[in-house]
């Protein structure tokens, strides 16, 4: 089958992303290898690059490196030069023979922290408190205006630094379309009003326009008089994904302010681009500054960190609605950041609180994959069976009766309810998932994912690359039957 569709999954987790650089560079090696053995060298290495969090700023960088160069080819590098720029320096890694001292005592009674545990431990503590260069700074504290207990300070990073970074590897606005055989950039982030996943798309609606739609949907929600129904909120970003949206699904509850978006974000930027984000991304425009005007994001990793489900969906609405043709077959590769098996129990306050981390966020889309594969089996089921009506005399409108009645079943976005004959329009068949596992190791501590330190970054990458490839080759050689 040469039609399907390739989609890459990134996942959250702070420093971690680096793990996704590596991986990314062992699939994307694998994949050119295999398309040219099979004589598919046209072939897009993917066509939709999906993210949250973390995940979502890699996404970016892929999708502009491609769409600025026109190829795939080095893009793995530069995602690789992005996180080499992110990494510093740790105070820990200065200090002489510190390694070895924690690993003598390890040896003497294994319940101590080994040396690279120690190191990592540390350089997150340093981060914590004085924050990474090129990712992000504390910012002022606030105090505690409605309890008045200074216990209860609010201490905050500034992201700032990350935008800068992100805009160097990174061209925005990213607008992408499939004419231009440029993949699709899906970034995910949450409504925290709304408590939904809101995902911003690069390529265009039906209308011509690039927006994101979400909310109640009805007639009384129609955005002017010529409209009959809406959603509830729309922004619209019609020159592609700014910067700030990238953030919007990066902005780690506690750690980061909200970051606030516009709705209707395109004439906004327009007539005041400059005060859209500031240091803590607030909107200083006094003429757009209204509840019903602005809405609050954050981290998507909050309800989706892998985000499988709102993929097939957008890929569906692409094609079903917007291309009005036959979705095609979807292949999925996942990097899963956060190991959901672990060999050993923890027993200390930072090993329980690393393995709730891992259990947290770990890739939770298995169950959406299998559901997504059992509606694909009953459409091509209820498919089968209409034309064995048809073949054996059954009468066109009888069929049509059946497939007229109303269903159970409901749209997932505007709550409209389906007919039997909806329920086999538009279904996406997901022919292959790989999942490509980060394995946990015995040096693993609870803050991991502010580990920005130039050792970890690089091991990371390395394990990344060396842990996918490995992977990769086993799942290709099962599959090689069915190319």
């Amino acid at each position: 089958m040469n039609d399907f569709h390739r989609a890459l999954i990134f996942q959250g987790g702070g420093s971690l992303g680096a793990y996704e650089a590596g991986a990314y560079k062992a699939a994307f090696e694998l994949l050119s290898e295999r398309d040219e053995r099979l004589g598919r060298q046209d072939k897009p290495m993917f066509h939709i690059v999906a993210g949250t969090s973390i995940g979502a700023m890699n996404a970016a960088v892929l999708v502009s490196y491609v769409k600025e160069n026109k190829t795939w080819q080095g893009s793995a590098d530069r995602l690789i030069e992005f996180w080499e720029y992110l990494s510093t320096e740790a105070f820990v890694d200065k200090l002489p023979h510190i390694s070895h001292w924690w690993d003598y005592w390890h040896r003497v009674n294994n319940n101590v922290a080994t040396g690279e545990s120690a190191r990592r431990y540390y350089s997150t503590k340093e981060f914590i408190l004085k924050g990474v260069p090129n990712v992000f700074r504390p910012s002022t504290p606030l105090g505690d205006k409605r309890f008045f207990d200074p216990m209860n300070t609010w201490y905050l990073y500034s992201n700032k630094p990350l935008r800068k970074s992100i805009e160097r590897f990174a061209k925005f606005p990213i607008g992408t379309s499939f004419e231009n055989n440029e993949p699709r950039l899906l970034l995910v982030s949450i409504d925290v009003q709304e408590g939904v996943s809101v995902v911003f798309d690069s390529y265009m609606k039906e209308d011509g326009s690039r927006k994101t739609e979400y909310g109640n949907y009805g007639p009384e929600f129609a955005r002017s008089s010529n409209e009959q129904e809406g959603y509830e909120h729309v922004i619209k970003y019609n020159d592609g994904i700014p910067s700030d949206f990238v953030l919007a699904s990066g902005s780690v509850p506690v750690n980061y302010d909200y970051t606030k978006l516009v709705e209707d974000y395109s004439s906004v930027a327009k007539n005041n681009n400059n005060n859209v984000n500031d240091n803590s991304n607030n909107i200083t425009n006094n003429d757009v500054t209204t509840d019903k005007k602005v809405r609050y994001f954050w981290d998507g990793g909050l309800l989706s960190n892998t985000p499988l489900r709102e993929t097939v969906i957008e890929h569906r609405r692409y094609w079903h609605f917007i291309r009005k043709c036959e979705v095609p077959p979807l292949r999925v590769t996942i990097i899963n950041l956060h190991p959901i098996r672990q060999d050993y129990l923890p027993t200390d306050y930072d090993g329980v609180v690393d393995r709730k981390n891992d259990l947290t966020y770990h890739d939770k889309t298995l169950f959406d994959e299998r559901m997504a594969i059992l509606m694909s089996d009953y459409v091509n089921l209820g498919k089968t069976l209409i034309k064995l009506a048809q073949d054996n005399g059954v009468g066109k409108d009888l069929i049509n009766s059946i497939l007229q009645q109303q269903a159970l079943t409901r749209h997932f976005s505007t709550g409209k309810q389906f007919t039997y004959g909806n329920l086999l329009e538009g279904g996406v068949p997901l022919d292959f998932t790989l999942r490509l596992q980060r394995k946990n190791d015995i040096h693993t501590v609870a803050n991991k994912t502010f580990d920005f330190s130039y050792n970890t970054i690089r091991q990371l990458i390395k394990d990344g690359y060396e842990e996918a490839k490995e992977q990769g080759i086993k799942a290709i050689q099962d599959t090689e039957k069915n190319p």
